[in-house]
């Protein structure tokens, strides 16, 4: 599934499965290491992003559900 957001304010387009987090296409096909999974519960924070000018864990989110935002 082809998606578009905007990372860093830069437009990005990525290809992924429908079932792959956000936390994983940031560390892999974007090359943003920033961000981890620190506990396998959502618990620690450790993959926090702003989508949207609000805060997520990006571990609980799926790439798809970026599509268009910010």
């Amino acid at each position: 599934m082809k998606i578009s957001m905007v990372v860093n304010d830069a437009p990005r387009e990525v290809d992924v499965p429908a079932n792959t987090l956000l936390v994983e296409v940031i560390r892999g096909p974007l090359g943003l290491t920033g961000t981890h999974v620190g506990c396998d519960t959502s618990q620690c924070g450790a993959c926090t992003v702003h989508v949207d000018g609000r805060a997520v864990k990006s571990c609980t989110m799926l790439a798809v559900q970026a599509e268009g935002r910010k």
